[in-house]
């Protein structure tokens, strides 16, 4: 018999108890110790729903995003709660049903894609594998409340927009089959919606995607990865389940779980026990938090309902939370995420397993509800690092800001793959400043800020990634050559400079002098390479007496680039072995070909060759 202890739940309101008939099984919003399913609960042990629904149940304002099977958007526990197309939102395939002039018409109510070769208008559920898991999950998000019917949602009212991406051809973990392309299409759709006018502040996936078995996921220049970041650029929070396999996430990583974006939560599951499920993933720098998500009775298909365990209930019940969160207080997307992350019941069992040890509690996260009860910090701005990310450079955190005025903070520093995920902690780095080491190269870094005063401690609010760090290694620059890496914008922008890193090379003869010229190239050459010439530079001279640092290489004029993959570099003539550049290794990053600096750079890039050396080149830009 294993024993589990959680924080004492201060009850700051009574419990708002709906009248829908199926609500004392829903144990998850209120949990009385009662039987749910066979398994019985221990009393307090939920998210919280029901003590938050004292100061909000939802608002019709707030749209969630609902990329999974569809959703039935007949059934009479939904219907009141999902979107309308008002005309003309969302492309969809010409002459299909619902769709006028390539766009999605009036009253329809999402978008398909379970068909890569035709986009409709029509998301019904019709997964057989659960009999609706999309539909079960919206109901967990957003079933109407206090209507005398079924279940309650987490919010009563909302507005639920379905993407189906997945169709009903096996029993898979999601209930349904989809590629990494259908969801980048939905979550593209989601975007495109938001951007004409859908208040989308919350997207939820309930889909993961083994990395063993997808290679381009985790990768320089994953599409998904670009994707989730662009829903972060327009205010969106992706909320996403860690799996149902049982494993650890860190070392085995599922997607997008693994991606520890800035503006993702990645949920995993407990029971009424707040026991974490055997089948139920986790990872300590990875999972963000648990939620209820064993036995969860939802709407179903067909005006039916019935119970379904998994992450995919838990990720579910964060993304209600943040509806609801967002229906009383209308906070930006880094806050929303810090509000739900920093209010968690901390969970002994849960502590090593997931980053917050905690499980989801949206009434702390809601102002008026608990949120500040226990009068601990609470994050409202995450922190940030400042300092050049280059090895044997000193980076600076900032500790952001809190509420419940903080005393002291703690630090502690966060190795990163080259995308900003799978971090791990870095040994002894626990202080406000950290000198770049030579394990750093390649990697990129990240710091967590606990805040603590006379109540106790923050939970950890964690900053975004720096740029990927710069290795101390150099080599020199040849003449007459074109150098390329690969880029991903994430927004439409407009580019005014290049700029890069040059230090002299000790063996050059006093007086030699180096040209450099910066370039981008289109991502429009066979499978993605260097094709067409989009810009180039004004030419920078560098001699050999001058000093190493960071040198720009300007436009004449702005850039205008649509968000995607490009790849950007310089060219290079004069006098060889006079400039130096700092690089990191990284296998397959470069492209180079022989092209002379006097003819200008070709267009387009022509032949080249492959090495692995990511040079340290930034692009300043700024969102069109």
């Amino acid at each position: 018999m294993t024993t589990q202890s959680a924080t004492p739940q201060i009850q700051s309101s009574p419990p708002q108890v709906p009248n829908d008939p199926s609500f004392p099984v829903q144990w998850g919003s209120l949990n009385n110790g009662q039987t749910v399913n066979g398994q019985t609960g221990v009393a307090g042990d939920d998210d919280g729903a029901a003590r938050a629904w004292n100061v909000t149940t939802g608002s019709p304002s707030i749209v969630v995003g609902i990329t999974d099977t569809g959703l039935d958007y007949t059934h009479p526990d939904l219907a009141a709660n999902v979107w309308s197309n008002p005309g003309g939102i969302g492309t969809c395939s010409a002459g299909t049903p619902g769709c006028t002039n390539g766009t999605c018409g009036v009253g329809t109510h999402g978008a398909n894609f379970a068909n890569p070769a035709t986009v409709t208008c029509d998301p019904m559920d019709t997964d057989n594998a659960y009999h609706g898991h999309g539909t079960h999950v919206a109901g967990i998000i957003g079933a109407v409340g206090n209507n005398g019917i079924g279940v309650a949602g987490m919010n009563w009212s909302t507005t639920l927009l379905p993407v189906k991406f997945l169709n009903s051809n096996s029993n898979t973990q999601a209930g349904s089959t989809g590629s990494v392309s259908q969801l980048i299409s939905a979550l593209d759709w989601l975007l495109q919606a938001q951007q004409a006018g859908v208040n989308v502040r919350v997207v939820n996936d309930s889909v993961t995607f083994v990395g063993a078995a997808n290679a381009e996921l985790g990768q320089p220049g994953d599409p998904l990865l670009g994707e989730i970041q662009m829903l972060g650029s327009n205010g969106i929070l992706f909320v996403t389940a860690a799996g149902n396999s049982g494993q650890n996430n860190d070392t085995t990583p599922t997607y997008p779980c693994a991606y520890n974006l800035s503006n993702e939560i990645c949920v995993t599951a407990v029971n009424q026990r707040y026991g974490l499920p055997t089948w139920a993933n986790y990872g300590p720098t990875t999972v963000d938090l648990a939620a209820p998500g064993s036995n969860i009775y939802s709407t179903l298909r067909n005006g039916a309902y019935g119970y379904i365990s998994g992450g995919s209930m838990a990720a579910a019940q964060v993304s209600g939370a943040a509806a609801l969160i967002l229906s009383s207080d209308n906070v930006t997307m880094s806050a929303l995420k810090a509000d739900i992350l920093n209010n968690v019941d901390q969970v002994s069992a849960l502590r090593g397993k997931v980053r917050t040890g905690g499980t989801l509690d949206v009434c702390k996260a809601i102002p008026g509800c608990g949120a500040s009860v226990n009068g601990v910090p609470v994050n409202t701005a995450l922190p940030k690092i400042s300092g050049f990310a280059a090895v044997g450079q000193t980076l600076t955190a900032g500790p952001g800001s809190w509420s419940n005025s903080p005393t002291s903070y703690t630090y502690a520093w966060q190795r990163c793959d080259s995308t900003g995920s799978a971090c791990a902690p870095i040994a002894g780095a626990m202080a406000a400043s950290y000198t770049v080491q030579a394990a750093d190269a390649g990697s990129t870094i990240r710091v967590a800020v606990t805040a603590t005063n006379a109540s106790g401690s923050s939970a950890p609010a964690t900053s975004a990634p720096t740029a990927v760090v710069v290795g101390a290694s150099s080599n020199p620059f040849g003449v007459n050559r074109k150098w390329v890496n690969a880029y991903s914008l994430p927004v439409a922008a407009s580019v005014s400079k290049l700029s890069i890193y040059l230090q002299n090379n000790s063996t050059s003869t006093s007086g030699q002098q180096e040209q450099v010229e910066g370039v981008i190239y289109n991502a429009d050459g066979p499978n993605g390479s260097p094709g067409t010439l989009a810009a180039s530079s004004t030419a920078l001279t560098f001699s050999s007496g001058q000093s190493k640092g960071w040198y720009d290489l300007p436009f004449s004029s702005a850039v205008a680039l649509s968000a995607g993959q490009y790849w950007i570099g310089v060219i290079t003539g004069g006098t060889g072995n006079v400039a130096r550049y700092r690089y990191t290794s990284v296998t397959a990053s470069r492209d180079y070909n022989g092209n002379s600096f006097a003819s200008g750079p070709s267009n387009p890039f022509g032949p080249f060759s492959t090495d692995s050396q990511q040079m340290s080149l930034y692009a300043t830009y700024s969102p069109s």
